[in-house]
């Protein structure tokens, strides 16, 4: 998927999910804060929603992954991306 970053979430509630970026166009809201698509419960594999990250965020509490290793730990997260 060209254009999408892909964080696997480290914190342990949140293990499981995936937070996506778009990398050519992300947009920077209210300091600093990025939008992306994000888990919506504290479950792995979650349903997704529209949100916002911050950048301190995703270099505390994720690791940059492949598109193909995020399909494996969120298949939901491309439910919503594919359409």
């Amino acid at each position: 998927m060209k254009g999408i970053r892909f964080y696997e979430e480290l914190v342990e509630a949140l293990s499981g999910n995936v937070i996506a970026i778009d990398a050519e166009t992300p947009l920077l809201i209210t300091e600093g804060n990025f939008d992306c698509l994000s888990a919506l419960c504290f479950e792995p594999n979650s349903p997704v929603c529209a949100g916002a990250v911050s950048q301190e965020y995703l270099q505390e509490n994720c690791k940059r992954i492949s598109e193909v290793k995020a399909r494996e730990i969120h298949p939901r997260l491309f439910e919503r991306l594919d359409d």
